[in-house]
């Protein structure tokens, strides 16, 4: 990096030759003018009060003028007292050892950040193995030899960015996910746009499914997915979506078809993305819905139950035999004499199961009461897992026969643990 001009100014001290250059008359004041051609005048602003346009007149040396035009001049520096006294005391000082570390030490107190760098410099063309020099300039001892922060968390792996040092793998992945970032943005535009072109018709709208049925590149798979969950697309771009969308590896997609299968309202879609759940024996889809059975919401337990009936897997055997009676709150609301109202606390069912009685504007607070439910659905999963097999929603005999059929030690069929 460049030294600013006052550190140029000290360095020019030396290269002249101490004694010559201090037997050079000084200018009182010191300011720089800035050419367009971009060299530097430094000396003294004859006509300080001048028009913009006027001549700027400058005193580099005693006994000499310079009269520049103001098409010449890009701007003067004005310099402070500090430096002032900075460059004077520059052009007295002995150049050695000694004479830099307290000059050095002076920039330090003034605030002179540069000039303090550049006496430190002095320093160690005295002696390159000077400590307080290298440490404060930042180097770092390297064997024998010294090495600067950067040189040194270099050799260490580490690469300087931002502001701060880290790993070149550690940024490889960095640059990966931003690029990764990226390219997904892009690949929602070109589905925005080709979506666009589908409400036309001739060569646009054949343009456009020839380009999402082409797509193969991962970083569509977001936009993809999107299409797939969005309900208000048709259901055929978003099975079309869904096709496209299953060629790449399930992490990209099996979240996204999980919640389609438990939420969509679109019967078609929600069975089609259960299919595919089942043909890939996802791991993921079969916990989630085993998870659901125990939701407080009884409409989770049995949209549960139906999803892990079309997943056809065994395996959930038991949490099903669990959850076919559930229990789940109501918030019986105070109503007008003769009504009754039943809602559900957590997430229950809506309706009052039942009857959950009534109660007049004699006692207007909520109550809350608890009701065993009989889950069709879940007798259902059950039955369809094994054919032939119902006892109905009696939970002590579904267990027994799971037992006396199933004779593996480690299945434990107690509920809650």
């Amino acid at each position: 990096m460049p030294l600013p001009f006052r550190c140029t100014f000290a360095a020019a001290v030396l290269a002249a030759g101490w004694l010559g250059f201090c037997a050079m008359p000084q200018p009182a004041l010191a300011e720089v003018v800035l050419l367009k051609s971009g060299a530097r005048v430094e000396g003294e602003i004859l006509n300080p009060t001048r028009a913009k346009d006027d001549l700027v007149e400058v005193q580099p040396v005693e006994g000499l003028k310079l009269t520049l035009s103001a098409a010449q001049v890009k701007g003067v520096l004005v310099q402070t007292k500090v430096l002032k006294d900075y460059e004077a005391a520059v052009a007295k000082m002995a150049n050695t050892l000694d004479a830099h570390l307290e000059m050095a030490q002076w920039c330090l107190e003034a605030g002179l950040t540069e000039e303090r760098k550049f006496h430190l410099g002095e320093v160690l063309k005295h002696d390159p193995n000077h400590a307080m020099a290298r440490a404060t300039l930042g180097y770092v001892k390297s064997g024998s030899g010294w090495m600067t922060q950067n040189e040194y968390m270099r050799h260490q792996g580490y690469v300087l960015k931002g502001g701060s040092y880290r790993l070149a793998q550690e940024l490889e992945i960095v640059e990966r996910a931003h690029q990764w970032e990226l390219d997904t943005k892009a690949w929602r535009k070109n589905l925005k746009m080709w979506f666009t072109w589908l409400n036309g018709k001739g060569r646009g709208a054949e343009q456009a499914l020839e380009n999402l049925r082409g797509i193969n590149e991962e970083a569509a798979a977001p936009a993809l997915g999107e299409a797939v969950a969005d309900t208000r697309l048709p259901r055929e771009l978003r099975l079309l979506c869904l096709d496209v969308l299953t060629q790449f590896p399930p992490n990209y997609y099996t979240s996204t078809l999980i919640g389609v299968a438990m939420n969509d309202g679109d019967q078609e879609m929600s069975d089609k993305c259960l299919d595919v759940l089942r043909e890939q024996r996802s791991q993921q889809a079969l916990l989630t819905f085993i998870k659901g059975l125990k939701a407080k919401d009884n409409k989770i337990v049995n949209r549960s139950a139906q999803c892990l009936q079309r997943l056809g897997d065994p395996a959930a055997t038991v949490p099903l035999i669990d959850a076919l009676v559930t229990t789940h709150k109501f918030v019986i609301q105070p109503a007008s004499p003769g009504i009754s109202a039943g809602f559900p606390a957590g997430g229950g069912s809506g309706s009052d199961p039942g009857g959950l009685g009534s109660f007049s504007m004699g006692n207007p607070k909520p109550q809350v009461i608890s009701r065993n439910l009989n889950n069709e659905s879940v007798l259902a999963a059950l039955t369809s897992l094994h054919q032939g097999v119902n006892f109905q929603f009696n939970e002590p005999e579904w267990k027994a026969w799971y037992i006396e059929s199933h004779t593996s030690p480690d299945v434990n069929l107690r509920r809650g643990e």
